[in-house]
């Protein structure tokens, strides 16, 4: 038996036959509408909402927990939990969710060494003398280098020799010949540097004749339909017949848009674009290749490839100059990808007498720690709480999304964009919790405190806030009525312990690398704070939740998206190919799910206090 759904948006009504029982969040992914789902389409996370219409079965248990009566009584499902049984409408929510995503970047005076280089050639043209072959015509003029030009190319050749009299371009990379045209076309350089993020994808364009930024483009990572973390997109390539294939298909469209993106931008051809660097973390770049990155979430935890890829562009559909070339730059582990390669490349650590401690928190968080003589890394399950995936008002770096918070006299509030609140982004969750914890709301051990324990300052101030729910203590941020939801806008006890997780494992992350190092915590001389999160974030509220530890106050430093910015000097400066390869290699990564010590770190960083003199004695130790 098969049903209609009819699909509502700005372009009218699509009409699409589907059989019984199909899972309506299925039916979205297949039909590309974009539609959050963090957790992957398990039930649990409640972001999956969707107004429906003509579905008969009543909304019960989690779901109707998870929505709540208003938004139900409104039309609104969460996708995952229907199971086609009707004729049903779905109403696309057509208000786009404009993200705030972290593109600055540290511009810095990198040498001038593109990754693509072009010079004008006058060839020889033949005669009844000189009848060597054409292709053997420029391999001579190639100065002895080598001529790596496809069969398509070669084919091309006597056309394009004699087009303008054998005046000619080489295109090489890395010394190596991998194209000509005809004429002089050195005006034309551009390449895109562009760093695959689990939840956002930054994209740059550069002038390789300059090294010049040209524009930039960023967007929400479509992939997160199949899930908000690697773990969840994994799960999917593993438990969906062609699962791989379709991230894989969604991924490349998606970078293809970017680029068609900047070309508008820039009034440039897809022929203009020669070289893209990509950086992302390992499973990102395995989806990307199309290799299955099953093993990476099964133990002992085994990639397919860490290494260095390069690609001519047909190989993985990307739409450039199809002579160009796409570079693929080195990870460390299943867990430590490209992108923080990338990062310490543009940090500069590598190079660095001194020891620096780099932390980048995004969905996931990567630390490494070291200097030009040795590095330890690790990766922290810390990212989805941080990003507002595992928060019940939990939002990404949206428009309204709260992003600052401090308590004086009530609760005073910023939103991106100054729009209407719609969540809390993780800046905003982190200074809630450090406000909290301030004002005696919140204990050392997480716990939302009775009413009996407030001072009597914070109990006239803030009583009127809390309210007892059959599933624990909230605590109002903002009113149904001064926001953008359909509901009050608040902190719950389930939320302090997600944040509590999440930065336990950071600080413990730290004090783990600093032991095995086997340095004292006052040795690190600068701490880079990488990333959207680490950018946006307030320094003095990481502080007092424990997630930095106090030690290092004065030492941190923001530098902003760095695995772009890595990214971006390796297109201008192809030696940071070599460079790369060699940071992937000196990295020791450390897995701290078999890490003893770690463990014992994690449950002391868990508790809200002055962190100060616990980091400094666990080092000793």
């Amino acid at each position: 038996m098969k049903f209609i759904v009819r699909v509502h948006g700005n372009d009218g009504i699509g009409e699409k036959e589907v059989k019984k029982g199909t899972n309506l969040l299925d039916f979205l992914r297949e039909n590309s509408i974009d539609i959050a789902a963090p957790c992957g389409g398990k039930g649990t996370c409640g972001k999956c909402r969707i107004k429906v219409d003509g579905h008969k079965i009543a909304a019960n248990g989690m779901e109707s927990q998870l929505l709540g009566e208003k938004s139900i009584s409104e039309g609104y499902r969460l996708a995952c939990y229907i199971e086609i049984q009707s004729d049903i409408n779905v109403y696309k929510n057509e208000t786009v969710e404009e993200a705030v995503i972290m593109t600055d970047r540290q511009v810095k005076n990198t040498v001038l060494n593109s990754i693509i280089k072009k010079k004008t050639v006058k060839l020889t043209e033949p005669d009844i003398d000189n009848q060597i072959s054409d292709l053997q015509r420029v391999s001579d003029y190639n100065n002895g280098k080598t001529v790596n030009i496809s069969l398509n190319e070669i084919r091309k050749l006597p056309e394009l020799l004699r087009k303008k009299d054998f005046n000619t371009t080489f295109i090489s990379t890395e010394e190596t010949l991998i194209g000509i045209e005809a004429g002089d076309t050195t005006d034309t350089n551009y390449g895109i540097a562009i760093d695959i993020g689990t939840t956002t994808i930054a994209s740059y364009l550069i002038d390789l004749n300059t090294g010049n930024e040209k524009s930039v483009y960023s967007c929400m990572n479509p992939q997160r339909k199949y899930g908000g973390d690697v773990i969840s997109r994994i799960n999917y390539t593993m438990e969906k017949t062609n699962g791989l294939e379709e991230l894989n298909k969604t991924i490349v469209s998606c970078l293809n848009e970017s680029i068609g993106k900047l070309k508008e931008k820039e009034g440039i051809e897809q022929n203009d674009i020669y070289a893209v660097v990509v950086v992302g973390n390992t499973t990102m770049t395995h989806i990307l290749m199309g290799i299955p990155p099953k093993n990476i979430a099964l133990a002992p935890f085994i990639p397919v490839t860490t290494g260095l890829h390069k690609f001519s562009p047909g190989e993985i559909s990307l739409n450039i100059n199809p002579k160009g070339v796409i570079v693929l730059l080195p990870a460390v582990s299943a867990y430590i990808g490209s992108d923080i390669v990338a990062a310490v490349i543009s940090s500069e650590m590598h190079e660095d007498d001194k020891i620096s401690l780099l932390i980048d928190i995004g969905t996931n968080g990567e630390v490494v720690l070291g200097n030009n003589k040795w590095m330890f890394s690790c990766s922290v399950a810390a990212g989805p709480a941080f990003e507002g995936a595992q928060i019940k008002n939990g939002v990404g770096g949206i428009a309204g999304a709260i992003d600052t918070m401090k308590f004086a006299d009530g609760i005073n509030l910023t939103t991106i964009g100054d729009k209407r609140a719609v969540g809390i982004c993780g800046s905003g969750i982190v200074d809630a919790i450090a406000g909290m914890l301030d004002i005696g709301i919140i204990d050392e051990m997480g716990r939302m405190v009775d009413s009996d324990e407030l001072s009597e300052e914070t109990t006239e101030i803030y009583a009127s806030r809390f309210e007892d729910t059959p599933k624990g203590r909230i605590f109002k941020i903002l009113a149904a009525e001064k926001n953008d939801t359909n509901e009050d806008i608040v902190i719950t006890q389930r939320d302090v312990r997600e944040l509590q997780n999440a930065k336990a494992a950071v600080a413990a992350g730290i004090i783990t690398l600093v032991k095995k190092a086997g340095i004292q915590m006052n040795d690190i001389d600068k701490v880079y704070l990488a990333g959207g999160f680490g950018s946006y974030l307030n320094t003095n509220s990481s502080l007092r939740i424990g997630l930095i530890p106090m030690e290092l106050s004065e030492k941190i430093k923001t530098i902003g998206n760095a695995a772009g910015s890595g990214a971006v000097e390796t297109l201008i400066n192809q030696k940071n190919i070599t460079a790369a390869v060699e940071i992937s290699k000196k990295i020791k990564y450390i897995e701290l799910s078999s890490d003893k010590g770690f463990v014992d770190e994690y449950i002391e960083a868990m508790e809200f206090v002055d962190n100060k003199s616990r980091v400094h004695s666990s080092v000793k130790a």
